[in-house]
């Protein structure tokens, strides 16, 4: 049964349903985001979780939401000192030190332990789309790349029609010495654009710096190191956007090449397919572009939705977008440790696993 033309998917929105479904339940979702957050090795980040994302209805670290915890996190920056007295002063001075332990765990829980298998389902999926698909993901992890540069086929570096290669293309266009680069064209055409950065993101803050801020995507796809800038020798630091209704975009300007390329992209396609993207509250902004691009141009047709509660998700599209567009949905449904009745395995491997690949 083949309802949707995964091959010729204009446009495809990862969310963290689709890294739960790739890994078999290895990559973890908003709610639950903390199980691996030990004491030990994180003190600050645990005490925090603990107090503010516990409650009644989550009494159990191992259920905490990641969203909840870090907008709690956002709003004590900017809230008057005489709203925190008393219950969230002690917090007051260690919010650098949290923020850099959530680095810190973030990278751990998605370096380790993630496998990708190629009989998966949601693997063979994303596989099978075509290269001319774009990607859109709200993901830190590096699964979405890896996957999508071993399909059968892919050309890397020049000339090249592999997702991950043209999404370094962008980032390397859009550092250039201070110049705004507003003027994409199409290199985002069949690219991955990771709105949230990335694991395998690295950018260099040195004072002096030429490359200063410059976003680097890791080659290979490999999760992030400490190595030295290769202008200035100073230690790069990693690059991720935390999910919270406050993005704080401003503190990485260089990632608002990627959302330049998310517009261009919803703007211009026919069909998108949202894949364990649920558009939570906490994406209000890539709801307004969705929202923008349908009313300006209303190229798009069909919306597929991949999801526990695909209708749910349906809904909640409809309501971003001009209700004037006529667009047919597909909710594609998933139970929970199980694959879709909809799914039909490939008739022949359409991935090769590869080593890093040289620059």
């Amino acid at each position: 049964m083949h309802l949707w033309d995964f091959r010729n998917t204009s446009l495809v929105i990862l969310g963290a349903g689709f890294s739960f479904a790739a890994t078999n339940g290895g990559s973890p979702l908003m709610k639950g985001y903390f199980d691996k957050l030990a004491p030990a090795s994180y003190p600050d980040l645990h005490e925090f979780v603990v107090q503010v994302g516990c409650d009644r209805a989550c009494p159990s670290i191992l259920d905490a939401n990641v969203e909840r915890v870090l907008l709690a996190l956002e709003q004590a920056k900017t809230a008057s000192p005489f709203v925190l007295d008393g219950w969230f002063d002690q917090w007051l001075p260690k919010i650098e030190t949290l923020r850099g332990q959530l680095g810190e765990y973030t990278l751990f829980r998605l370096s380790n332990g993630l496998e990708l298998d190629d009989a998966n389902w949601a693997v063979n999926i994303l596989a099978r789309t075509g290269f001319e698909t774009t990607y859109i993901s709200l993901n830190y992890d590096n699964l979405a790349e890896t996957i999508l540069s071993s399909r059968i086929g892919t050309v890397h570096c020049y000339n090249a029609n592999c997702p991950h290669c043209k999404m370094r293309s962008l980032l390397q266009y859009s550092c250039s010495c201070g110049v705004n680069r507003r003027d994409l064209e199409r290199r985002w055409h069949g690219s991955l654009i990771k709105l949230h950065g990335s694991i395998a993101w690295r950018r260099c803050v040195g004072e002096q710096c030429c490359a200063r801020e410059c976003i680097d995507a890791d080659c290979g796809c490999e999760p992030f190191r400490k190595i030295p800038c290769s202008h200035c020798g100073e230690l790069c630091v990693p690059v991720m956007v935390f999910p919270t209704m406050s993005k704080n975009l401003g503190e990485i300007p260089q990632i608002g090449i990627m959302w330049q390329a998310a517009r261009a992209a919803l703007e211009e396609a026919k069909s998108i397919l949202l894949f364990g993207f649920s558009l939570p509250s906490s994406d209000e902004l890539l709801a307004q572009l969705m929202r923008n691009a349908c009313a300006k141009h209303q190229n798009l047709c069909k919306v597929g939705v991949i999801d526990l509660n695909p209708n749910q998700v349906i809904e909640r599209f409809q309501q971003a977008v001009n209700p004037t567009c006529k667009i047919e949905y597909v909710p594609l449904l998933v139970e929970s440790g199980k694959v879709p009745s909809w799914y039909t395995p490939p008739a022949s491997p359409v991935l090769i696993w590869c080593d890093a690949i040289e620059s």
